[in-house]
């Protein structure tokens, strides 16, 4: 029978070389929770940042909503670290058809596009984990080209 990464470390002791890194078994996952308020925002290569992680965090989930009165038909969504120019490291730059009422992105972090159905904005990507680096890490949304002039951001950012 095959085994996963870190059942055959666990068979193999899970000590010394078979050591289990922290955060991926028996782990508590922890939620960053955040909103921002989009008003008479007009300008390409919006930035916002949505959540600070530790170093090491594996990022098991994001949750992006926005919810306007303002129809977007030409803006694209990405999401990533602030560190990255494109903001595009879990969700690369998707255009989101936005219909009045609310935008959803769901990823499971990584891996490429799986699914985007613009009927209800909802895009999701294949993967699982992402491990961020050594420092602590900063999690943004890139709105480019989107026209709001009211409406709400808020995110999810699930991690161990």
């Amino acid at each position: 029978m095959a085994k996963g990464v870190n059942v055959t470390n666990y068979d193999a002791g899970g000590s010394g070389d078979n050591i289990i890194a922290q955060g991926f078994i028996k782990s508590v996952e922890k939620i960053w929770l955040d909103s921002y308020t989009l008003s008479n925002t007009t300008s390409t290569n919006t930035t916002i940042d949505i959540a600070i992680l530790p170093k090491n965090a594996k990022v098991t989930s994001v949750e992006v909503i926005v919810e306007s009165t303002t129809s977007q038909t030409s803006g694209t969504i990405s999401i990533g670290f602030n560190t990255d120019s494109s903001v595009d490291t879990l969700f690369p730059a998707t255009n989101v058809t936005h219909n009045l009422t609310k935008s959803t992105v769901s990823i499971p972090a990584g891996g490429l596009i799986n699914n985007l159905n613009s009927a209800n904005g909802q895009a999701k990507t294949g993967g699982f984990q992402l491990v961020t680096g050594g420092t602590q890490t900063t999690v943004a949304i890139k709105l480019n080209n989107w026209t709001m002039t009211n409406g709400t951001l808020k995110s999810v950012v699930r991690y161990t």
